[in-house]
């Protein structure tokens, strides 16, 4: 199913939450929740204060450009959540260094610049970003896993399974378009080991040459 609403499985209550496509009305509020679940839910302000560049380094090109490939969660006429597919990771890539990063970092360090940014914090965030960041993540190979998504949901929404549902649902797209590997990356301190966690879960489930492990340590701000 890719274009119709469908009701939460296993939820009785009333009112119901619903999964169904995105639609250009849904764009402020995906653009909220963007930020208010940033950072493990502390928000984007804990990082960087301009909420409108995260938003749009972080939603913009799913909003923008492949919309048809959103879910959104409604609950009693308001989005509490919102799930971003991706089937080809390389446009994707493609399309932010092309066009969005460079809007972004612009505005940004124009902000910067004229004293907009009164939080330290912000400023070496965005430093992070401009001279850190992009050598930072484990390299993955985007042709044996084309695939990710991005999903974030509100409190409003905790306990109903919407994050498995909508996952699995994005997998079933997938196969139905023939893309066989889907791709993801974790960051965590490197202490608490949920990959592992998951690794263990699964690892049984899935043949090791279709599984690609890479890590990467990081440097904090």
């Amino acid at each position: 199913m890719t274009d119709k609403a469908m009701p939460v499985e296993g939820v009785r209550d009333t009112p119901s939450p619903i999964i169904r496509p995105y639609t250009p009305a849904d764009r402020a509020a995906v653009r909220q929740i963007c930020c208010e679940t940033a950072y493990r839910n502390k928000g984007a302000d804990y990082m960087f204060e301009d909420r409108e560049v995260h938003a749009d380094y972080w939603s913009l090109y799913y909003t923008d450009i492949t919309p048809e490939e959103i879910r959104v969660v409604e609950l009693d006429g308001q989005v509490i959540g919102y799930f971003f597919g991706c089937t080809d990771t390389n446009a994707f890539r493609r399309h932010m260094a092309r066009r969005i990063v460079p809007s972004c970092l612009a505005r940004a360090i124009w902000r910067l610049v004229t004293g907009r940014y009164k939080n330290p914090v912000s400023r070496r965030y965005l430093w992070f970003m401009i001279t850190k960041a992009a050598r930072e993540e484990a390299p993955m190979d985007m042709d044996r896993f084309p695939a990710h998504y991005h999903c974030n949901l509100t409190d409003a929404s905790r306990g109903l399974k919407l994050y498995t549902q909508m996952t699995l649902e994005f997998l079933d797209r997938l196969e139905a378009a023939g893309i066989t590997g889907i791709h993801g990356f974790i960051t965590e301190p490197a202490k608490r080991r949920n990959w592992d966690t998951f690794a263990k879960r699964y690892s049984d489930n899935v043949k090791p040459e279709n599984v690609l492990r890479t890590e990467k340590r990081t440097q904090s701000l």
